[in-house]
């Protein structure tokens, strides 16, 4: 008999207190000692992440833990921001059948020898990864981490102003962190983006170091304003609902990675965003809102559920500090909408500052893994 997936989440005043309630939560049924566990706890638990670990590890008995902090932490149905609170999973996977990773800082760390070998052994075809926001240039290795051996990854950022450790087996801290899986490790992964364009897709003519001068060879403020007239909302241009999207080279699904709108210059008619932007890249504008948040949220769960060969056995969700109450109007409302179409299943996850869905960073999107 296939052994289970198990989780548990809960909040408390202090993180003994918080520790010890997932532990009873967990020890109700019989966990497998082969196992990999996942950790993520809020902000405010930050500093006792080691505390934390080294208690479950001990009462659980499960020597292998990855995760990280974030602003919220959620589980099935439940999400928890501004109190300390943390989440956790068990997923009784062979340890045989993943390698846990330390931080890698430059490309240089990803030809250690213990995960080239890794590599070689397991032929991955999925990773989970962890990354520090204090460590901008170290996150740079998730592409080339990507490229080994064809490694589909998730994951998400660190959030919250206590510092951004990481759990590796160990409490580490910077670069990138994660896990990555044997090839036979089945999995389907969704992502949804939390925004609507408003317009279609244009060209940048020209345009550099994340000013936009001229898209379709028109000022860029122009056709902007013309957009933003077309969709018929009341918010004004400064409103923050409204974003611009990079669009993915090769994506046959109409991908794209929003970046905020961080200014505009009515006089010169630029637009400024925070992304380096080229010639020749293709853009359209998208507003962000509570109800394009669950229409596409729910339109994700749906395309997820249509690929599943069967009922999935556990799931991770990485969603956007942006999302959360700040979308969907409650703080739990999110994980409650995944819950209503997915089935109540064993899930662990973090609100992080930004998130991981194949060979690159998105924002304001939650990405989500069933494991089948």
């Amino acid at each position: 008999m296939t052994a289970e997936f198990q989780a548990a989440h809960a909040s408390g005043e202090n993180w003994a207190a918080v520790a010890s309630e997932l532990a009873d939560q967990l020890q109700k049924q019989p966990l497998s000692e082969r196992a990999l566990a996942f950790l993520y706890v809020t902000e405010s638990l930050a500093g006792d992440l080691g505390s934390i670990l080294t208690f479950l590890r001990s009462r659980l008995s499960l020597e292998h833990w990855v995760g990280t902090v974030g602003i919220g932490v959620c589980g099935s149905g439940r999400a928890y921001f501004g109190v300390p609170a943390a989440s956790v999973m068990i997923a009784p996977i062979d340890p045989d059948d993943f390698h846990i990773f330390e931080p890698l800082k430059t490309d240089a760390d990803l030809d250690n020898p213990q995960l080239q070998a890794a590599i070689d052994r397991l032929q991955p075809i999925f990773g989970l990864v962890h990354g520090d926001p204090g460590a901008p240039e170290s996150l740079a290795t998730l592409s080339e981490l990507a490229r080994l051996g064809s490694t589909y990854l998730v994951g998400g950022i660190a959030s919250g102003e206590r510092g951004a450790p990481q759990i590796a087996d160990k409490v580490v801290k910077g670069g990138l962190s994660g896990v990555l899986f044997a090839g036979k490790t089945a999995v389907q992964v969704g992502i949804s983006q939390a925004c609507t364009p408003i317009g279609p897709v244009h060209r940048v003519t020209e345009g550099r170091e994340g000013i936009i001068s001229t898209i379709d060879d028109q000022p860029a403020l122009d056709i902007f304003r013309a957009e933003l007239d077309s969709d018929g909302s009341e918010h004004s241009l400064a409103s923050g609902r409204y974003h611009v999207a990079l669009m993915v080279p090769g994506s046959d699904t109409g991908d794209f990675v929003v970046r905020n709108l961080m200014g505009v210059d009515p006089h010169n008619n630029l637009i400024a965003m925070s992304n380096d932007v080229q010639v020749g890249d293709t853009i359209r504008f998208v507003r962000r809102d509570g109800l394009a948040a669950e229409q596409d949220l729910r339109r994700m769960l749906a395309d997820v559920q249509n690929r599943l060969p069967g009922k999935p056995r556990g799931a991770l969700y990485c969603s956007c500090v942006a999302r959360g109450p700040h979308l969907f109007g409650t703080e739990s409302r999110e994980m409650m909408i995944i819950r209503e179409e997915i089935g109540d299943l064993p899930l662990t996850g973090f609100y992080g500052s930004g998130e991981v869905c194949n060979d690159r960073f998105y924002g304001y999107t939650g990405v989500l893994t069933l494991f089948v």
